[in-house]
């Protein structure tokens, strides 16, 4: 009974600062204005979409551990530490552009404080459900891990560009280590989820952005979940990896892509899967598309963890042939008039952007 009252005020709260959210993101000065060129969206909309998901998680807690409802104190204090650390840096960068090396050291460093508060997160072997384990020192395993999270954090927020599309999957992924059975992590995942619903209504009719608060915080978070589900031996590598599959391998087409081009890996345009949904199916459509297939292979890969595999090479299949027959873009030519553009095997890594309209800044 306490923690169904807990996720009652979860969830009033990710609805109170939802409903609120103009006058919250006014007061803390964290609003995302247009500026017609990368930032098209009708108004100033404040980016108070991460509080709304962080602030009930950090309330369930603290009031899990004075209940007595969450016997693991020590894991308690590490989330509240980490959601609330990588949060703030979230929301520094929401009031004040910060460095992308900033950010990532920022990370680093709570994930240090994670492992330092939870030592159990740190595995001695690489876990498959298809493949014998491969050991590793605790060093190694450690670098490994910062690596990850370093890119899957880094992705998700390069992904968070159209609306609907970053909390859609935060209630996907919350749902699926719920569904994974953890006692431990269960009930936390059931308030991000519960909270990322509410976050998802309001952020799908564009009344609030997740903002980097959001998107670094609760991404963090969910991967600190995945990884003491997987340390307790409830997931495999194989599961985690299909669930942030789409956005990590757009992420990295983008970085190397960027580079190549002769731009910052972090320079904003129009070239991710999402904008090459979008043009082929709309945006609705687009985004229904996106979701299904992180959805679909998501759960199956948590359910089924055997057919994991599979759902990576459906996934990879997906994502290139989709890039594929999006290459027979629209070009215009230097008379104005429409052109058919060039197709090839070198396009589908290119992945040159279709023209489409923009909801506010790309990554």
């Amino acid at each position: 009974m306490v923690i169904v009252f807990l996720d009652c005020i979860a969830i009033a709260a990710a609805w109170l600062i939802c409903i609120n959210a103009m006058t919250i993101g006014r007061t803390l000065r964290v609003m995302d204005h247009p500026d017609s060129a990368r930032k098209t969206h009708r108004e100033a909309t404040p980016l108070v979409g991460g509080l709304a998901i962080l602030v009930p998680l950090l309330i369930w807690l603290a009031g899990a551990v004075v209940a007595g409802a969450m016997r693991d104190q020590q894991f308690a204090a590490m989330l509240v530490l980490c959601a609330a650390g990588v949060g703030l840096a979230g929301f520094a960068d929401d009031q004040t552009s910060t460095t992308p090396l900033s950010r990532i050291l920022a990370l680093l460093v709570f994930l240090g404080v994670a492992m330092a508060l939870a030592p159990g997160l740190i595995a001695h072997s690489l876990n498959w459900g298809s493949f014998a384990p491969t050991p590793l020192s605790p060093v190694v395993y450690a670098g490994l891990i910062a690596v990850t999270f370093a890119g899957i954090v880094n992705a998700v927020n390069m992904a968070d560009g159209q609306n609907g599309l970053v909390p859609g999957m935060f209630v996907i992924w919350s749902l699926c280590l719920f569904l994974a059975g953890d006692p431990l992590v269960a009930p936390v995942a059931a308030v991000i989820a519960a909270a990322a619903v509410v976050v998802l209504l309001f952020n799908i009719r564009s009344r609030l952005f997740l903002g980097d608060c959001g998107s670094y915080g609760v991404t963090f978070v969910l991967g600190l979940l995945a990884l003491t589900a997987y340390a307790h031996g409830r997931i495999t590598i194989e599961t985690v990896t299909v669930w942030f599959y789409i956005p990590v391998a757009d992420c990295l087409r983008l970085i190397i892509t960027r580079r190549l081009e002769g731009r910052s890996p972090f320079a904003p345009d129009t070239n991710h899967f999402h904008h090459r949904l979008q043009g082929k199916l709309g945006e609705s459509y687009g985004l229904v598309a996106y979701l299904a297939c992180v959805a679909a292979t998501s759960l199956i890969a948590v359910l089924a963890p055997r057919f994991s595999l599979v759902c990576l090479i459906v996934l990879t299949a997906i994502y290139f042939s989709f890039a594929f027959l999006t290459d027979n873009v629209l070009a215009k030519s230097e008379d104005g008039t429409s052109e058919q553009s060039s197709t090839g095997f070198g396009n589908v890594v290119q992945l040159a952007a279709p023209e489409t309209p923009q909801l506010r800044e790309r990554r």
